[in-house]
């Protein structure tokens, strides 16, 4: 936006978000550099009034800005929801990722990277890890205290929780909160192909081969031991590891059977099941298990030494 006036006597330029003044400059050149990393993510109009020495005010027309795959939260990547094609794309023969389908997520959150030790010790002031590590991804934590790390530190930042543990045992979900979760299996895949980028059709990770795999994951007994997060190359999003290190925990009750019947926006599993659903593969895993489209289970009472987490916030307001 450029602010003139035919006598040379700008005395300020307000600026204006959607409407609301932001700030008033008074000083030229009149620029001003907007921080965007507290707005959430959608559509903005920018719009700015000048005012000459005699009070006369001429304004700009508005500026429509959207923001999209912004970072927030220091490491959270926003991923613009959409509709995209669940399951085997390759048809490399397993049955439980079939048939490919439309899925529709909406917009969410996800955490560059895995839930570190470092992270998650003073949260729950214990550390179960085999590979000890501040910044290697927290691991042998079950199910219910992955449930249980979201809902306090949803407290402990003032968000709204998203888990109810309720009086029959079971836990729900309400994905309207906007603090921390577990993502959707079908999150989990949209993020893990690039989100909006998915019609790249990796096989895994930001690729296709399997020479090509190790820039981006750790796998295939690499050392026998897990990794700093973040060392590798990130996806389209810029997300790290969500390929390899460790397997990544999701809400979703594990059902080989779901896909035919899975609903078409918003997927959040089966009611009710025995084992949760786990993506991602681990540095135990061969290629085949690091797919993008590769499912895997656990008892949600399992510990297990390449089973981490990666955890999600809902789009909302």
């Amino acid at each position: 936006m450029t602010a003139m006036d035919s006598d040379g006597t700008i005395d300020k330029v307000d600026l204006y978000l959607n409407d609301e003044m932001v700030v008033s400059l008074t000083n030229e050149p009149f620029n001003y550099d907007w921080d965007t990393a507290n707005l959430e993510a959608g559509t903005y109009s920018l719009k700015a009034v000048a005012t000459d020495n005699d009070g006369l005010t001429g304004e700009s027309s508005n500026v429509v800005v959207v923001l999209n795959n912004q970072v927030i939260n220091d490491g959270f990547i926003f991923v613009e929801g959409g509709q995209f094609q669940m399951g085997d794309r390759y048809n490399e023969g397993v049955w439980d990722e079939l048939p490919v389908h439309d899925v529709t997520v909406n917009s969410f959150y996800i955490s560059k990277y895995e839930l570190t030790q470092d992270e998650y010790e003073p949260v729950m002031e214990e550390n179960p890890s085999h590979y000890l590590g501040e910044n290697r991804p927290v691991e042998s934590l079950t199910w219910y205290e992955a449930i249980e790390y979201c809902n306090k530190l949803s407290e402990m930042e003032g968000l709204e929780v998203c888990y109810t543990f309720n009086s029959d045992s079971t836990i729900s979900c309400d994905f309207t909160k906007n603090g921390y979760r577990l993502p959707t299996e079908a999150e989990w895949e949209y993020a893990a192909r690039g989100g909006v980028h998915h019609t790249d059709n990796f096989r895994y990770v930001g690729c296709n081969e399997e020479s090509e795999l190790g820039n981006y994951a750790w796998f295939g007994n690499w050392m026998d031991s897990t990794h700093d997060v973040g060392e590798k190359l990130p996806n389209q999003l810029g997300i790290y590891d969500i390929n390899g290190n460790v397997w990544e925990w999701c809400w979703d009750f594990y059902d080989p059977d779901y896909y035919p019947s899975s609903p078409e926006n918003n997927p959040s599993g089966p009611s009710t099941g025995n084992t949760m659903s786990i993506r991602g593969g681990g540095i135990q895993d061969l290629a085949f298990g690091c797919r993008v489209a590769c499912r895997n289970s656990m008892p949600p009472k399992e510990r297990f030494d390449t089973l981490g987490v990666r955890i999600v916030r809902s789009a909302v307001q």
